[in-house]
């Protein structure tokens, strides 16, 4: 080597672009050399130290000959330790450990894949679908499953499958007790668990696996908040899995059981305001009852006994235009109080329904009102509540400030959900996020409480459109 052109520097750049890994560690196992690979299969660049794992043991175990290791650090590596001298330990990585970093690449894009599916608020059952998909083709197995646990059974929520050994669809059960299948293995441990063969296996799970030409199958258990084993993912072959193929699948386990745990919270909030809600319909009748029974029968009463009195006195002027101005008086204040106990809670609308109390408030709007396609049955109350107040917010606005000559209500049931547009031919320009805009994000909140939407409509010159789907159920 003696005048070769290979200098030290232009020796390590060699090594840098190595596929495989090499690197060299000092006496205290801080890593002086680490190039590419080696960094990318370990996770150790110059200045980190092994100080722990089982890299560190290997390290700390070699003596003076060269020493083959194996170990599942990052993942599954392979190489050659030696001792360069007293002060040096070097490492060289079988060259075929490059395979591993494009499987942990594909299994990173996988896992992201799947946490950008989550983050899209899916319905369960397409993210149990796409999660038994996704683990299936990482692991390149024939099947794979997401199940949940109910009580001592074991429910398919989600499969996938490449061929046509079949496995258990959606909707199937299998017992748990007396079973040394997968499932059971998993539900009684709580771990990750795998079978390398189920020849011979009790319990109908296994036996079916066996009979359907499966030869392995690992398994991660889902575990939700408080340590609660929800279910597993769950991967069949009739080949046989990888060493590593149950901590593979430990990442999707995760983000299922942060999908549960993010609609379970999305669940509980929509049930605290449809709570809220339903509480405050209950004290708006609570209040219309009191006035009704109490305020305004007093007033009425009251009422009457002055127009008796009025008939006793006679001609006494004076008296007549005092009583006759309380009567007036106790007339606005009835019709006052009405008009506040309608605004509460209508009672056509309690004991009516919806149709008749939207025609009564068509009938006093100054605008001329037309109403189509009101549905005929009785919805649940909070729904009707909510239909109400959008019409009757929309055409007080309409009223105040659209300028309008009319307004038209409309309704359409259509996929499980009631529609209803209210359209006035006014000069548009609502903005909801202004003052007067007040009333139309309460009645937003209201129809988002029963798990519906509220949008409006208001190009200058046009007129405005509120609409709003809510959910039958």
């Amino acid at each position: 080597m003696r005048n070769s052109p290979l200098t030290p520097a232009a020796l390590r750049g060699l090594l840098d672009m190595a596929p495989g890994g090499v690197g060299c560690f000092d006496s205290a196992l801080a890593v002086v050399y680490a190039n590419t690979a080696f960094t990318m299969l370990t996770g150790l660049q110059p200045g980190g130290v092994a100080d722990e794992g089982p890299l560190a043991g290997e390290l700390r175990a070699l003596g003076d000959a060269p020493r083959r290791i194996r170990i599942a650090n990052r993942m599954p590596i392979s190489g050659t330790l030696f001792r360069i001298d007293s002060e040096l330990i070097g490492l060289v990585l079988d060259v075929g450990a490059h395979e591993a970093v494009a499987a942990l690449a594909e299994e990173q894009s996988a896992l992201r894949r799947v946490a950008t599916f989550v983050a899209s608020d899916p319905d369960p059952e397409a993210l149990f679908q796409v999660v038994a998909e996704e683990a299936g083709r990482l692991l390149h197995a024939r099947s794979a499953a997401t199940i949940r646990y109910e009580g001592d059974y074991a429910l398919t929520v989600g499969r996938w499958a490449s061929d046509d050994l079949g496995g258990f669809a959606v909707g199937s059960r299998v017992p748990l007790e007396g079973s040394d299948g997968l499932t059971a293995l998993v539900w009684r441990a709580g771990a990750p668990a795998r079978i390398d063969n189920y020849e011979g296996l009790r319990g109908e799970a296994a036996e079916q696996m066996y009979r359907r030409g499966y030869r392995s199958a690992v398994g991660a258990p889902v575990i939700v908040s408080g340590g609660r084993v929800w279910g597993l993912v769950l991967v069949g072959s009739a080949g046989a899995l990888g060493a590593d193929a149950e901590q593979r699948l430990g990442g999707f386990a995760e983000l299922v059981a942060l999908a549960l745990e993010s609609s379970e919270a999305r669940a509980e909030l929509k049930a605290s305001r449809i709570r809220i809600l339903e509480a405050g319909v209950l004290e708006r009748r609570r209040l219309e009852r009191n006035l009704h029974d109490g305020a305004q029968q007093r007033l009425v009463a009251l009422a009457v006994q002055l127009r008796v009195l009025e008939k006793r006195l006679g001609d006494r002027d004076a008296a007549l235009a005092l009583l006759r101005g309380a009567a007036h008086e106790l007339g606005q204040a009835l019709a006052e109080l009405r008009e506040l106990a309608r605004g509460l809670h209508p009672a056509v609308l309690a004991d009516r329904g919806l149709a008749p109390a939207l025609e009564t408030l068509a009938s006093r709007s100054p605008l001329p009102v037309i109403v189509d396609g009101v549905p005929e049955e009785r919805l649940a109350e909070p729904l009707e509540a909510a239909v109400y107040f959008v019409v009757a917010e929309s055409l007080t606005n309409a009223v105040k400030h659209a300028e309008a000559s009319e307004l038209r209500v409309s309704m359409v049931t259509h996929d499980g959900e009631l529609r209803v547009e209210i359209a006035d031919d006014g000069v548009g320009g609502a903005d909801p996020s202004v003052g007067e805009g007040t009333g139309l994000r309460g009645l937003a909140d209201r129809v988002e409480a029963l798990g519906g939407r509220l949008a409006l409509e208001s190009p200058a010159g046009v007129g405005t459109i509120v609409r709003a789907v809510l959910p039958l159920a």
